[in-house]
């Protein structure tokens, strides 16, 4: 658990406190909100006090303060009279630190959220950073967190992670989420309860398997329940995917994640290698993350599997593992290996590339390297491995 001591401030930001004119200039108040000297004097002021307490350039400093002092003229530095700004910036930069933030990452947060420097660090910030304690979130958790998402602080955490806790079910997947999410947490919410209760009753699904693909790609659920409710059809009626099929989700996913315009543009590269649009629908309803490629990648994979290894389209559509994998890491590698063992007899014919690529790495090993010395040095160097990692395996496999 993090630890959350009182903030404590440098002599040299005591030093830069005393030679500023709004430590001690009633001229500068940050009262005077309709005084043009006082707006300008606060923005050379507030830009030093960037350069000096967080290491900005000043070109960065001079945008930061632009935002701040914009903020300050629609009066949205509440009370701000009740307190000295620089003083009160200091003890959110020492409190950012405490929290074990480096001054690249406060520097991240205050780019993307000035107001930080008029916020509370006690009153305001730090009970926030208690409820992230009382999920169980560790140190590291909190700094991934609020980098990823810099402005969560400023959010009303307290109602709105309840109501996460509830559609997720646990502590342990609140985390999950706001580690994941980079949107307003209030908006996340209030679009999961509504979503949640949609697809339990559209798929007829259990909460525990929803929760599973909300864990894993939560921006697709964070969506109107009209637009959500119009992708359920169009993944069933269009692309074909019963909602009982564990292919559904993934294809709500495709839709969602990729713009009709960019699906089109994905329909044309297959098309220029000669697919034909049953083709192509037969890949999506097998696996429509086969789609959420670039068009670069597909292009690429495409000219791979159909010039290089002789691939025809209508075979191609069965076997969306082929479009998954990694082409360095597994395509490559294991076909090489196939090509020499079927070579010299050691194994039939026929063997199907889908099928060994489909094998986890180490089945993949028992199986067809390590029972066989004759390509033991090529696999190693084609996975980037060594021959000593290949008769560790080995040993393990044997015991």
């Amino acid at each position: 658990m993090l630890k959350l001591g009182s903030c404590s401030y440098g002599v040299r930001s005591l030093c830069f406190f005393l030679r500023h004119p709004l430590f001690y200039s009633t001229s500068t108040s940050l009262t005077n909100h309709g005084n043009p000297s006082s707006s300008s004097s606060f923005s050379i002021s507030l830009s030093n006090f960037l350069v000096d307490n967080l290491g900005f350039s000043n070109q960065q400093s001079l945008s930061i303060s632009a935002k701040l002092t914009k903020t300050r003229k629609a009066g949205e530095t509440n009370k701000a009279a009740e307190f000295n700004f620089f003083e009160n910036a200091d003890s959110v930069i020492q409190f950012f630190k405490q929290l074990g933030f480096q001054q690249s990452h406060i520097q991240k947060i205050i780019i993307c959220e000035p107001r930080y420097l008029v916020s509370r660090a006690h009153k305001t910030l730090k009970p926030k950073i208690q409820l992230f304690n009382d999920l169980g979130m560790s140190e590291s958790d909190v700094i991934q967190t609020i980098l990823r998402n810099p402005i969560i602080l400023r959010q009303r955490l307290g109602p709105t992670i309840h109501a996460l806790k509830n559609v997720l079910g646990s502590d342990e997947n609140v985390v999950t989420i706001l580690k994941k999410v980079t949107r307003n947490l209030q908006c996340t919410a209030n679009y999961f309860i509504p979503n949640v209760e949609l697809l339990q009753k559209y798929c007829g699904i259990s909460s525990d398997t929803i929760q599973k693909h909300i864990l894993r790609r939560p921006n697709s659920f964070i969506v109107k329940t009209d637009l959500l409710r119009d992708t359920l059809i169009k993944v069933e009626l269009q692309l074909g995917i019963p909602r009982d099929s564990s292919m559904f989700f993934y294809g709500v996913n495709f839709l969602l994640s990729c713009g009709e315009k960019n699906i089109k543009d994905k329909c044309e590269v297959f098309k220029s290698f000669g697919w034909t649009q049953s083709d192509i629908m037969k890949l999506i309803r097998l696996n429509p993350l086969c789609f959420t490629s670039s068009e670069a990648r597909i292009k690429e994979r495409l000219g791979y599997l159909m010039n290089q290894m002789g691939y025809k389209p209508n075979y191609l559509a069965t076997q969306p593992i082929l479009f998954m994998c990694s082409k360095e890491k597994r395509l490559l590698p294991r076909h090489r290996v196939l090509q020499i063992l079927q070579e010299k007899g050691l194994i039939r014919m026929d063997y199907l590339l889908s099928s060994a690529v489909s094998y986890s790495e180490s089945v993949f090993l028992k199986r067809f390297v390590l029972p066989f010395e004759e390509v033991h040095e090529v696999y190693a160097q084609l996975i980037g491995s060594t021959l000593d990692s290949l008769n560790v395996g080995r040993s393990k496999s044997q015991s």
